[in-house]
């Protein structure tokens, strides 16, 4: 086991890099949360853009324009006290009132607040402000704010009356200065079956509110402004180092999860990837348990940051109290979330790398296993369909496509693009298919002219002619290896041949020599003389037998050398008749001769054909009926020269012209003849070597031989 299988089997390695892993993901969690809590100061360009602002500002207005209300109520009490406790107010109440404004008149003070304001009446009166020295309240302040309200209460969902209709609005917040005589834009009118209140008795007094704050606030009033400028400076400054802090930590992060996956699938003392128990889940079952609980984590991050995000407000601003406590268990608890996500995101990426080490990925996925059987179901199903079925399925699913793409092209141009598209793939699929077929045309011509090495390339086929090509591949390597063997059969049998052969010429050369010396000498006894002849005429029969073997050997291995020329075919025929006539004769049997007039000329080699014809008359001299004729005819015609000898045999041929043209194969099956059987055999070979072909053909007891050679001009 080699040094890196240790390092990824160690399980302090992997114990390591979860820590490091969960360690960093927690960091980073809270690193990255506080980024994004300061993330819209950061986006900001002054503390009076942000929310904080907004809602500090918002909150000062509305107690405001609510001590307005307060400050009506004690004047309406004040003008009918007779009435006051018909009214429903107690003193308890009025006490209540007058400590509320004097609460306000003490918040509002300018040495309390950064708070500005200019309360005037629609008249352009100003009733009461807060703002320092003669400036106008627009010079002293970033920006002034104008809100318009009816006295007495604020005017949220009020209903108001004009010229004999029904106005409402959500908040009525005029710009204009004659807030009675233009209706600002929002204002709806009711539908007229809703109940609404009467109409006023008098025309409300209308005011409008200008407020802000300076730009520049400092500690010398320390409200909620200067709490909100402050944290937009600490938030703005701590945003890059938050940020920076983050990023260091995923960096770590993943570099941990690279190790883990890295390590996944090792076992210590194991060489090689294995499976655990997580990767005999279904990938996918094991992938919606980490997803849902990651997205349930995902869920519960997003309440957790919702609430810190409000914590600034409510307590900082609202409840007055230090939230820092509560800042920090929400962020230590964002950051276990993170650290939990990242933890079901490595688990689940550690068994998809050591499902793909182990090579187990497919095999333990339900989706691929479906995939898969049906991808196969489908193939075998279309496999083992006939090709016929197979053709007219695609030509009627074309058909349909067509029909469909085309109908619908008429009004959209889209389907029509899809139309040409079609058959432009139609077109590429015929040139693919015609392709393959001339491939495989041509590989079965190859192999037909007799290269049985060549091989068909199926690579880029469909698949029904790949099928035929492996088909003609196969069947040409049978061929071959069959061929291999045969010449192997019949190398070993001429080797045998050969080597017996010669084995037998030395012990036969001595046997003839010496039955030559036995006739030299005188015989007393008649018997012994009898003897001697009998040794030396089976001693010669032995002698051409052996030299027919070598012959035969030869021959049909095509070791021996020959020398094509022209010959004259009618002067070798007399030639061997010369030698042939009388031994026929002796036989009994008449020679009947057609030779064409003038000399007939072949390509061959002398020697050869010599022997060719000397064996068929041979063949005829042992085997003819006696009393009977022989024929040899001789013709040329259309390039070519045939002899051809007929007889009649002596024994019944029951055996095959292919199989009398084997070795050691004759007519007559009791073998009472000389023959060796292998004259037709010598015949045949020594005719092939010179171009030629060798014919036999029985008819009844009918013998006759043809022998085909190329003519010569």
């Amino acid at each position: 086991m080699g040094r890196k299988e240790k390092i990824q089997g160690n399980p302090w390695y992997k114990a390591l890099a979860i820590v490091v892993l969960l360690a960093a993901a927690f960091g980073a969690g809270i690193f990255g949360a506080r980024a994004l809590l300061a993330l819209p100061y950061r986006l900001t360009d002054s503390w009076q853009d942000t929310a904080d602002f907004d809602y500090i500002l918002t909150e000062y207005r509305d107690q405001l324009v609510s001590g307005v209300a307060a400050s009506r109520r004690l004047e309406e009490v004040e003008r009918d006290k007779d009435d006051s406790s018909a009214a429903g107010w107690t003193y308890a109440d009025l006490e209540d009132l007058e400590r509320q404004l004097k609460d306000l008149e003490q918040m509002m003070e300018p040495s309390n607040t950064w708070f500005r304001y200019s309360l005037r009446a629609a008249d352009g009166e100003e009733l009461a402000t807060n703002r320092t020295g003669d400036r106008p309240l627009a010079d002293q302040v970033k920006q002034a704010r104008r809100f318009t309200f009816r006295a007495g209460e604020i005017s949220y969902g009020e209903v108001y009356y004009r010229d004999g209709m029904y106005y409402v609005t959500e908040s009525w917040d005029l710009a204009q200065d004659e807030a009675w005589a233009s209706f600002p834009d929002g204002i709806e009118q009711l539908d007229p079956a809703d109940e609404v209140p009467a109409a006023p008795a008098e025309k409300p007094q209308i005011l409008v509110l200008e407020y802000g704050v300076p730009e520049e606030v400092t500690d010398a009033i320390q409200d909620g402004f200067y709490t909100a400028r402050r944290q937009w400076g600490d938030q703005r400054a701590n945003f890059d180092v938050n940020l920076t802090g983050a990023l260091q930590l995923l960096a770590l992060t993943l570099l941990a999860l690279a190790c883990l996956l890295w390590a996944a699938g090792h076992k210590s003392g194991v060489e090689g990837a294995h499976a655990t128990w997580q990767e005999k889940i279904w990938l996918e079952l094991y992938a919606a348990v980490m997803i849902t609980a990651g997205v349930w984590l995902a869920a519960c991050a997003l309440a957790l940051g919702h609430e810190l995000y409000d914590l600034s407000y409510y307590h900082q601003y609202i409840l007055r109290t230090d939230y820092q406590l509560y800042e920090n268990l929400a962020l230590a608890g964002l950051g276990a979330i993170c650290a939990c996500e990242v933890g079901l995101a490595a688990l689940l990426l550690r068994t998809f790398a050591a499902r793909l080490k182990t090579g187990s990925l497919a095999r333990t996925t339900l989706l691929c296993r479906v995939a898969t059987w049906t991808v196969r179901t489908v193939h075998d199903f279309l496999r083992f369909l006939p090709f016929t079925w197979k053709a007219v399925l695609g030509f009627l699913i074309y058909c349909v496509l067509s029909c469909m793409l085309a109908m619908a092209g008429y009004s959209d141009g889209a389907f029509m693009m899809m139309y040409c598209f079609l058959q432009l793939a139609a077109l590429l699929f015929l040139g693919w298919w015609v392709y393959g077929y001339h491939l495989l045309r041509q590989g079965t011509k190859t192999i037909a002219r007799g290269n049985l090495e060549y091989q068909i390339d199926t690579k880029r086929m469909p698949y029904d002619l790949k099928l035929q090509a492996e088909d003609l591949n196969n069947i040409s390597a049978g061929l071959s290896s069959a061929v291999d063997e045969k010449m192997r059969s019949e190398r070993f049998k001429a080797e045998l041949i050969t080597n017996v052969s010669h084995d037998l010429k030395t012990p036969l050369t001595s046997i003839i020599n010496y039955v030559g010396l036995l006739k030299s000498t005188q015989q007393t006894d008649p018997k012994a003389q009898e003897y001697i002849e009998v040794l030396d005429r089976k001693s010669q029969r032995l002698k051409k037998l052996t030299e027919d073997l070598v012959e035969a050997s030869k021959a049909s291995t095509g070791v021996l050398a020959v020398t094509r020329e022209k010959i004259g075919m009618a002067q070798l025929i007399d030639q061997a008749l010369g030698e042939w006539t009388e031994k026929l004769n002796d036989r009994k049997l008449s020679l009947v001769t057609n030779l064409p007039e003038g000399e007939t000329w072949v390509y061959a080699d002398g020697r050869h054909l010599w022997r060719v014809i000397d064996n068929l008359l041979s063949n005829c001299a042992k085997y003819a009926m006696e009393g009977t004729r022989v024929y040899l005819d001789l013709a040329r015609g259309k390039g070519q020269v045939m002899m051809s000898v007929k007889n009649i045999s002596r024994e019944p041929l029951n055996v095959p012209p292919e199989r009398l043209m084997e070795r050691f194969v004759r007519g007559d099956e009791s073998r009472t003849t000389e023959g060796s059987g292998l004259g037709l055999s010598i015949a045949r070979s020594l005719t092939e070597l010179q171009g030629g072909t060798f014919e036999l053909a029985v008819d009844g007891d009918l013998f006759k031989a043809t022998v085909t050679l190329p003519q010569a001009n």
